[in-house]
């Protein structure tokens, strides 16, 4: 006989019904658990029990501890968390051969790695497995971002770096970047792409290099969208898919486009969160009283203090777009700020201003800040300290042979020179002879840009600040 299950609360009906129907079986094909009398949820939401129907409960897995909820039949119910079980059985998610979708809280998988970044492997991950995806993505390219982001979670590093080397980024060589491209050549920014926008455009690639690449390391198929289209560059994310898990259906495609408004919602709050950081730092610094400036990996003024204000106001220093200028030697202001983002690996620089008769001399020291991982560009990059002469001597050695490629001899020669140090002398501390010291000033002279040692010192001053 069966039990009158109908209006009971679901885990009470469950409970009941596990009772009831307690014979269960594994299907070791289907890797799901059948039950003779299964259930059926009704419209109004509640159990029933059905005499000559299936019900499949599949091996109980899922995405994580958090809350899952399902839709059936238009009602949504939330199921305890994973670990829980009823009857026996572990609550997962419940197929009843009408409408039944497995929810994830996605803004809390994306909002998790927004606030702690080095969890988007773990979000990619969690997206990858809801949609029986090979691989997830996210991807920055463009602007402050040509030395691309490249997240792709569960794929070696070794493969990413292949990508690279083959300019695999290329839109006449990657049928990916193509269709995005032609989208946002329509007009459309974040459509979601998918297998069929990929065949359009493949016929008109140069080479099919990327298509044969992307069959050895397994991702042929999937799909992608947009989630950052600005003057920095690209923010892109996509999944991944082998050719055993096949082209995206619809559902599939349905559960990446809830899943990428969450991630879009993720970057933008990481992106505000590191441009505040950018603040705070200005902030600490105007405390202690110092002009400075804070850049972006753009070479773009992110913050600057009080202090640093005046300079501008002054004139000493001038805005150049969203970036900084200003006359000076050994270099440029711009050119030292172009000098910290570059990939000279240079971590220091310093320059005088060019001397003006109504202020003192101004110096300018800029440091490079370490690169953090997972930042999508808007972190600070470099910091330019402005402060008089302090004839600080230390690392200036060091910073001759990165700015002007001296051996450390001829560094150190410089710098002794500079202090009015004679030939004889440097010769004798330095224990070599007059004719190997006077090819090595030579030396200097050469790399350095001058034409004798008068112009060494005055090339020296501005750095010996």
């Amino acid at each position: 006989m069966t039990p009158n299950l109908a209006g009971k609360p679901l885990i009470q009906a469950l409970q009941c019904a596990m009772r009831e129907y307690g014979k269960l079986r594994m299907d070791g094909a289907r890797r799901a658990w059948r039950v003779q009398r299964p259930l059926v949820m009704t419209r109004s939401g509640a159990i029933g029990a059905a005499q000559n129907s299936l019900a499949i409960f599949p091996a109980c897995w899922m995405l994580s501890k958090r809350r899952v909820s399902v839709r059936i039949s238009q009602t949504n119910i939330d199921l305890p968390p994973a670990g829980r079980s009823i009857g026996g059985l572990p609550i997962g998610t419940m197929w009843t051969g009408r409408r039944v979708r497995e929810r994830t809280d996605w803004d809390e998988v994306f909002t998790t790695a927004a606030l702690q970044p080095d969890r988007w492997f773990d979000a990619l991950e969690t997206m990858a497995e809801a949609t029986r995806s090979t691989h997830g993505q996210l991807i920055g390219v463009g602007g402050a971002r040509d030395i691309p982001f490249n997240i792709v979670s569960n794929f070696p590093e070794q493969l990413l770096r292949d990508f690279v080397a083959m300019g695999g980024g290329a839109p006449d060589l990657n049928f990916r970047v193509a269709a995005s491209e032609e989208q946002i050549a329509r007009g459309f920014y974040d459509p979601i792409l998918h297998e069929q926008h990929y065949d359009e455009v493949v016929s008109r690639l140069r080479s099919r290099l990327y298509l044969e690449w992307c069959e050895d390391v397994g991702i042929p198929f999937g799909c992608q969208t947009n989630l950052v289209v600005d003057r920095v560059g690209v923010i892109g994310f996509a999944l991944l898919r082998s050719r055993k898990a096949g082209r995206t259906t619809a559902m599939q495609r349905a559960v990446f486009r809830d899943a990428a408004a969450a991630a879009r919602r993720a970057v933008r709050l990481q992106e505000q969160l590191e441009g505040q950081q950018a603040q705070l730092l200005a902030g600490a610094f105007e405390v202690i009283n110092l002009a400075a400036f804070i850049i972006d990996a753009r070479g773009d003024l992110l913050a600057h203090t009080a202090q640093a204000d005046a300079l501008l106001s002054r004139g000493d220093v001038r805005r150049a777009g969203p970036s900084l200028d200003a006359s000076g030697k050994p270099m440029s202001l711009r050119q030292a700020i172009q000098v910290l983002l570059g990939e000279a690996n240079l971590p220091y620089v310093r320059l005088r201003l060019d001397e003006r008769p109504d202020r003192a001399p101004v110096f300018i020291e800029g440091f490079r800040l370490p690169v953090r991982e997972w930042s999508f560009g808007k972190l600070p990059h470099a910091l330019l300290i402005a402060n008089s002469a302090r004839r600080d001597r230390a690392g200036v050695a060091a910073f001759l042979s990165a700015l002007y490629r001296l051996t450390e001899a001829e560094a150190d020669i410089a710098m002794r020179l500079y202090d009015g140090k004679s030939r004889a002398q440097i010769a004798q501390d330095r224990a070599v002879t007059t004719e190997t010291l006077r090819g090595q000033i030579k030396s200097v002279y050469a790399k350095t840009g001058v034409e004798g040692e008068a112009g060494l010192i005055r090339l020296l001053t501005a750095i010996m600040a």
